[in-house]
This record gives structure tokens, sequence and C-alpha cells, in this order.
């Protein structure tokens, strides 16, 4: 090589990726394997931001705490010399006199890129600042001094508020373009970062009725009353409560018809139904589990017959009740006439669910034949779980009845 060849070579570039974990490469991808759990450290530290000089005695305080002030420097020392070794091909590590310094010309930190798009705020830029929030500042290392670990907390609980209000705003923001798609995965997103956020909670149960996902939207309910239970232990809210009896009286085959705008920290409440489509289960067949259809088709003809029974199927999670049950409902259904309700265990605190859904199901609300042939008191009472059945029939029959209180079984306290 002749002289002078190597200052027209050009230098490689130092990658950082500290959100969600720690990786370090030079470009063109080459991963760097660094000596010690404090080079790692120090590293990270001297990246946010790049460009800010820092004297050698502070490192020693962040890093080396517990050491003499000796010992102390001549660790300080020994890492310095083994990452500059290290990050050598890009040339990134600045030592003039007492001070450190990585030069911002000659890495990529995705901490930096990650503040500049979400402060940018575009629809693409946000998209792009969010893609870039893997995780938490630095997850998985291993734990260092406690003025480290000090400085760490604060900047993990910086980014992470960040990466919120940008995951908010980007929901806001798409829900706005109509993309529904992909404001339930950023709504998945933030709670993943914070699970009590009711709100969030709210629109991703809006977003699943919107894209005909009923029973994701009902299932949602239920992480809702789970997380504030388990982390506040509290009830939702009444607006959470209400948009879930709401989202519980849908029919299915219908489109939602509520307004798609929302702001960045709330969705208002809406009517309208939603798209929900059921599955059709005899166009798989069913495999297995004969004698168990056996005994359930054979208590499906004592009930046609006049001989109804209760009966219950257990097993683990994962064994195939649902499919039993969607089996012998399509069965039934050819045959004659059949309500589907579904209870959850969150949902306890909401009065007569499974039943609702049944009788929402059946479109007994609209059955005016059946409705007509009810007196007042059964129509008051029907009234009370179908809000769209009125307490007399047209014309009125007289004798409505009104309870004074609620029934016992009723209250959502």
């Amino acid at each position: 090589m002749k002289p002078g060849v190597l200052d027209f070579l050009p230098m490689a570039r130092l990658f950082l990726t500290l959100l969600g974990g720690f990786a370090a490469r030079l470009e063109p991808g080459t991963a760097l394997a660094l000596p010690a759990r404090k080079t790692t450290a120090l590293l990270a530290y001297l990246a946010m931001p790049a460009g800010r000089p820092h004297p050698r005695e502070k490192l020693v305080a962040l890093l080396w705490s517990d050491a003499d002030s000796s010992r102390a420097r001549n660790a300080v020392r020994q890492v310095l010399f083994n990452l500059r070794r290290t990050v050598a091909p890009a040339d990134a590590l600045r030592l003039v006199g007492e001070t450190v310094t990585l030069d911002p010309d000659a890495v990529d930190v995705d901490v930096a890129a990650f503040e500049q798009e979400v402060a940018s705020g575009s629809l693409e830029a946000l998209e792009r600042g969010v893609a870039l929030y893997r995780g938490d500042l630095l997850a998985g290392l291993p734990r260092q001094e406690p003025p480290f670990e000090e400085w760490l907390l604060t900047q993990r609980e910086r980014l992470r508020e960040l990466a919120l209000e940008a995951m908010a705003r980007l929901l806001a923001r798409q829900r706005e373009e109509g993309a529904l798609d992909r404001s339930v995965n950023i709504a998945l997103r933030l709670l993943a970062l914070d699970p009590i956020q009711e709100t969030v909670h709210r629109t991703l149960m809006r977003l699943y009725a919107d894209t005909g996902r009923r029973g994701a939207a009902l299932r949602q309910y239920q992480v809702c009353v789970t997380s504030l239970q388990r982390e506040l232990g509290i009830e939702p809210e009444p607006e959470t409560k209400e948009l879930y009896q709401h989202i519980l009286r849908l029919r299915p085959g219908r489109t939602s018809g509520a307004p798609s705008s929302i702001s960045a920290g709330e969705v208002e409440a809406t009517g309208g139904t939603s798209s929900v489509s059921v599955p059709a289960t005899d166009q798989v067949p069913l495999v297995g589990r004969t004698s168990e259809m056996a005994r359930l088709r054979g208590a499906l003809e004592g009930a046609i017959g006049g001989r109804g029974s209760l009966i219950a199927i257990l097993a683990e999670g994962g064994m195939g009740k649902s499919r039993l049950v969607e089996e012998l409902g399509t069965e039934a259904a050819r045959r004659t006439s059949i309500l589907r309700g579904r209870a959850y265990e969150a949902a306890q605190i909401l009065s007569y669910g499974p039943w609702v859904e049944a009788l929402q199901a059946a479109r007994v609300a609209e059955d005016q034949e059946l409705l007509g042939s009810l007196d007042s008191i059964r129509r008051a009472e029907l009234g009370r779980v179908l809000p769209g059945v009125a307490s007399s029939p047209p014309g009125g029959r007289g004798n409505t009845f009104t309870p004074s209180k609620p029934w016992p079984c009723c209250s959502n306290g």
C-alpha cells in the first residue's frame, strides 16, 4: 500500500442501539463485543447525548463510587483504553486532557434519532420514532453503581413518557387517517407500556368494534378490569362500563355507525353498531370428540323434546371447549331457534350480560309480535335489559308496572 492511501479510506461508522437493550456495531454491520459491563455502561452514558464532554472525575464517581480514588482512576483509564481500541475503526472516542467525548459525527444513536423524530411530529416521523422505541433504555443491563442506576432510572422514565406521548399522538393521527389496523397495534403497544391507561382500553375496544371484532372488544374490557384491579384495586369508570354494555348489545352483521375521530387523550363514547362475523363452524370438520358430541347431541334431542338440562363442559384452556359448543350450536340452529350469550368472570359487575347478549342477538326488541304478546309488567322488566323495548306496546295495554327499587343483583356498585 502506498504512503498516504489510508488518508483516503472512509472511516467506519459506529451504530448504538440503547432502547430495549444494548447493541453496538460498525458499518456495514459488524457487531462489537465490549470487554466488560462497565464498558457498556460507560459507552451508553457518553452517547446520551454524543458530543458532550465529560470530566474523568465525573465518570469515576458515576461508575466506581465504591472504589478508592487511585483504583478508580486506574479502572477508568483501563476501560477507556479498551473502549478506544474496540471502536477504533470509527475513531469515535475523543480523549482531550481530562475530558472524554463521543464524537457525534462518527456515531448514530437510536435514542437521538427517536427524540428527533418525535419532536418533528409529522405522521411519518411519529411512525418512525415509535418504531425505534423497542423498550426501556438499556433493558437487561447488569446493575451498576448507585449513581449510574439513578441516572439510568431518570433517563428511562423520561424516554418512556416521551414514548407514551408519541404513541398517543400517533394513535390519534392514525384514527383520523382511517388506519384502524395500525391504530390497534399502537393501542396495544401503549397498553403494554402502561396497562392502567383506561382511556386507551376504551379506544381499543372501539377500534375492535369498528373493525368488526366484537369478541376482541369484549375481551379487551376483561383485560381492562383485570389490570385496574391488579394495579390499583379499583373498578373501571362508568364510561368504560357503559361502552362495554353498548358493545355487548351490538348485533352481528351490522357496520359501525360510530365516528372515528379521536384526540390523543380520549375518545368519546358513541352509539352505533358493529360488524361482527359469526364463524361458520360447519365449514371445518370437527375431528375427534366423538363421545363428547354424542352426549351433547343426546342432550339437544332431550331439549327439543321438552326435557331441558344444564351441561357444563370443563377442560384446561386450549382443549377445544369453544369448538364443541360452536359445533353443537350449529346443529341446533338447523332444527330450532337458539339464543347465545357469553359470561366473563371480569364482567360480573355488569347485570345480566349473557342474557343481554343473547336477547340482542335474537333481535327480540324488533319482534313486535312477540312483544305484543307480553303484558306491560313483563315488557317493563324486559326493557331493563333491552333499552329499546318500551314498557308498554303501541296503544298501551294498561297495568304498567315500574319497580320501586332495583333488583338486588342489578347494582353496579
